[in-house]
């Protein structure tokens, strides 16, 4: 089996360079031809770096899939290999969503696998790619925060982040259109999260419902005007209690009307903006292609 790795090398600290050594020996020794990759090197990762492998492993954070997303898009007439998601980041909410686990011996095995790869659809913001959720407002503020000031690695570097956030909080102000139609109950202020995957971070999961497969988009608001009001409703929606509400659609509009902080995937966007100032949009709608996971353990 032709194996390809792509690394990040600054992601864990050194982790995800150690990992994918541990991954190539493991593979080799198992008769598997293998490249590795790394991400930052001159010329970056191309369509045919990708093309040319049975299997391709991510190894990096949920950043380093997003940042690939454009390679990994396929369509019936132009198939790419099933990636898997070896998370060596922060929340590594991909490889949990898809039950993959880290350990090299074990990864192989499961690379090892014959099983349909799971399709999953590819939203866009603004003609963008992104695969989990974006957000406007308090949880983007802190991501912005966060990549301002970042020092820590793990979840310990959101502290001193969500303690500024908590005593100046940044909520989203926003107009909202459903399938170009108005949604007053989403367009108050608060945090607003669009969703193609049910995970989020921290165990809070504002749009649980939402499916990858299902060729829409779940929207949640959470109404807020103070961090205690915001607060409550994180902690209600903790213990799964109704706090947000919660729609779906296959276009979602949302216009500022005073800026407001973005998120996508976890990371301040590069593509559209990272504040979005007033009277200016943000277009979300379904891709036609798709990207194929290799999830095994998700497979029944």
């Amino acid at each position: 089996m032709r194996i390809s790795i792509t690394y990040n090398p600054r992601s864990g600290r050194g982790k995800a360079l150690r990992l994918s050594e541990a991954i190539t020996r493991i593979a080799q020794a198992r008769g598997h031809q293998v490249a590795a990759h790394d991400i930052h090197a001159a010329g970056g990762v191309t369509d045919e770096t990708i093309a040319d492998c049975d299997r391709l492993v991510i190894v990096g954070g949920d950043g380093t899939v997003h940042h690939l997303l454009p390679q990994l898009a396929q369509t019936p007439d132009n198939p790419k290999p099933p990636f898997y998601h070896c998370g060596t980041g922060t929340a590594n909410l991909i490889s949990h969503a898809f039950k993959m686990p880290s350990k090299p011996a074990r990864l192989v095995e499961l690379l090892e696998r014959d099983t349909p790869p799971v399709r999953v659809d590819l939203p866009l913001c603004n003609g963008h790619p992104f695969l989990i959720m974006a957000s406007l407002g308090m949880d983007a503020s802190v991501i912005h925060r966060l990549e301002e000031s970042r020092k820590l690695g793990g979840y310990r570097a959101y502290i001193r982040p969500t303690l500024r956030e908590i005593f100046n909080p940044r909520f989203a102000h926003a107009q909202v259109q459903l399938d170009n139609q108005p949604a007053p109950k989403l367009s108050r202020p608060g945090i607003l999260v669009i969703a193609n995957m049910p995970n989020y971070g921290g165990h809070f999961n504002p749009c649980a419902k939402a499916r990858w497969d299902d060729a829409t988009l779940d929207i949640a608001h959470i109404p807020g005007t103070t961090s205690i009001t915001s607060a409550m409703r994180y902690l209600a929606m903790l213990a799964r209690l109704p706090a947000a509400t919660t729609a779906c659609a296959k276009h979602i509009t949302i216009s500022a009307t005073t800026p407001s902080c973005v998120q996508i995937d976890g990371e301040k966007p590069n593509h559209v903006p990272s504040i979005l100032p007033p009277d200016s949009t943000l277009n979300f709608t379904m891709s036609p292609q798709s990207i194929l996971v290799h999830a095994p353990l998700l497979t029944p």
